[in-house]
């Protein structure tokens, strides 16, 4: 299997797991409530509070449905998408060094966006697992990794190519 075609099947597998993640809870919209009446799908988090965990997707979709608060919401989701938008561009578009370096930057953005939203609700209710938002960190990191490991790669191979035979 060549390098090229292994690049393209770690970001296609990366694709994937990040449209897992933005199907995954992201945000958690608590409201005051009983624990009598926090019913499930709601979590129940103590101190006369009830959380709504909202997906990535569901929050998309929520700002095309908004009107004039949209762009609020679009940008709250915005560092989330950019990997989704670099990928695409690097599976579709010619694979140039700027557009690699802006689809690292939007991984590392994403990355760090999830791990805020990932920890800070954790810190604050204990109870309540992000997962999406934690699945998006493990994929970004991933994501980095594989891509500088395969840049090193072509290095080396290029480096390879160029040497006088002994």
């Amino acid at each position: 299997m060549s390098r090229t075609s292994l690049k393209t099947a770690g970001r296609l597998a990366g694709l994937l797991l990040m449209v897992v993640a933005a199907l995954g809870p992201w945000f958690a919209d608590t409201h005051p409530a009983t624990q009598e009446t926090c019913s499930p799908p709601l979590v129940w988090v103590g101190e006369g509070y009830c959380a709504c965990l909202v997906s990535l997707a569901a929050a998309l979709g929520q700002a095309a449905n908004l009107g004039e608060s949209a762009p609020l919401l679009l940008v709250l989701c915005l560092p989330a998408v950019l990997p989704f938008v670099s990928t695409l561009l690097l599976l579709f578009g010619k694979e140039r060094r700027g557009v690699w370096a802006v689809h690292l930057a939007a991984c590392g953005l994403a990355g760090a966006y999830a791990l805020i939203w990932f920890a800070g609700v954790w810190y604050i209710h204990r109870v309540i697992w992000l997962w999406g938002a934690g699945l998006c960190v493990v994929v970004a990191v991933a994501t980095l990794v594989g891509e500088v490991v395969a840049a090193r790669g072509n290095e080396r191979e290029a480096e390879g190519a160029f040497q006088a035979p002994r």
